[in-house]
């Protein structure tokens, strides 16, 4: 039989070594998921439960998936886009903890330990963001996040003013269990990102936290390189969710305040663009926006001077700011004043 001191024992070691849920959406990404699966299953902390979500893959995701057996669980579901396949892992999950993990990243086998103990030593932070190291579709890295300070503490004030602050990507964020029964479910139509939902409405339930240090690994390959992308009206349309998300959560919680759009430096810019009209009194004030938000957030030199000149050119000659979006600041350079065709 159990004793009343093994109870406690067992209840004392729960506490110090949590139940973590790391939940993987995966589509179509059969040539990267296992890697992605190795990384959680490698970790050193070992009280961890994996989940696989694959969201309707038509490669041989399924079979790579299956090849594991029990070491994780899977659901395979119809393909009905990131916030569904993140539902239904949550859903399934028991952990504390909850990390996710998009299927073409892996996490570095510290990740996991060094959650669970900085949560435990910030008991007051319900959302837990790091940094991370980019990585090409090889896995060599090529960069990394750690010259951006992530924000901590009350966020509160920079969501309702910004609609923004220094957080991490998807799968270098987790949550408390707690508070994600909170906020759920997550938004599924496919025009909504989830990672987006999260982080502007978990932190008017709390503390948001960070670890600077790279614990996860981003791998940049073909679509998923954002600075290729010249879809600025989904970016307009995120912008204006994002405002909604906070909005709503703000209500909910008793606050009175409210965003505004207009003080939302990516919503100007894109909304120039939208016009297909610059003006130099839109492109100084965006600027200035620009480099009061940085000031705000505590945004590094480098990354407030690409903010400010990419948005200021969105606002003064719009055309030349959808090329910025769709080849990026190096990229846009190398072809404008070298001549160096960019890739697509």
């Amino acid at each position: 039989m159990i004793t009343d001191l093994q109870r406690q024992e067992r209840s004392s070691q729960l506490e110090i070594s949590p139940l973590v849920s790391v939940i993987i959406n995966n589509y179509n990404y059969g040539r990267f998921v296992a890697k992605a699966i190795d990384s959680v299953l490698e970790q050193t902390y070992k009280n961890v439960e994996l989940i696989v979500v694959d969201d309707g893959s038509t490669d041989h995701s399924r079979q790579v998936i299956e090849s594991y057996g029990d070491r994780l669980t899977a659901i395979f579901q119809e393909n009905s886009g990131q916030g569904t396949a993140l539902n239904a892992g949550i859903a399934r999950a028991k952990g504390e903890i909850i990390c996710f993990l998009d299927a073409d990243d892996f996490f570095h086998p510290e990740k996991i330990a060094r959650v669970v103990a900085t949560f435990a030593e910030h008991p007051e932070w319900v959302q837990l963001g790091h940094c991370w190291t980019s990585v090409d579709a090889e896995g060599v890295p090529i960069g990394s996040s750690t010259s951006s300070i992530l924000n901590q503490g009350d966020v509160r004030n920079l969501l309702l003013q910004w609609g923004r602050y220094a957080t991490a990507i998807t799968s270098a964020l987790a949550y408390r269990r707690t508070v994600l029964q909170q906020v759920l479910p997550i938004p599924t139509q496919r025009t909504e990102a989830a990672d987006t939902y999260l982080t502007a409405t978990v932190p008017f339930y709390g503390a948001v936290g960070s670890i600077n240090e790279p614990l996860m690994f981003y791998r940049i390959h073909g679509k998923n390189r954002q600075a290729h992308s010249g879809n600025w009206s989904r970016m307009l349309h995120q912008r204006e969710l994002t405002a909604a998300y906070v909005d709503r959560a703000a209500a909910t919680v008793g606050l009175v305040e409210r965003s505004n759009l207009q003080q939302d430096v990516d919503y100007r810019s894109f909304k120039a663009i939208e016009r297909g009209k610059g003006s130099w009194i839109e492109a100084l004030q965006v600027a200035w926006l620009s480099w009061q938000e940085s000031q705000a957030i505590g945004r590094s030199m480098k990354d407030t001077l690409v903010r400010l000149v990419f948005r200021s050119t969105c606002a003064l000659l719009p055309q030349q700011g959808i090329l910025l979006l769709r080849y990026g600041l190096r990229g846009y350079v190398r072809w404008k004043f070298l001549g160096q065709a960019p890739k697509s």
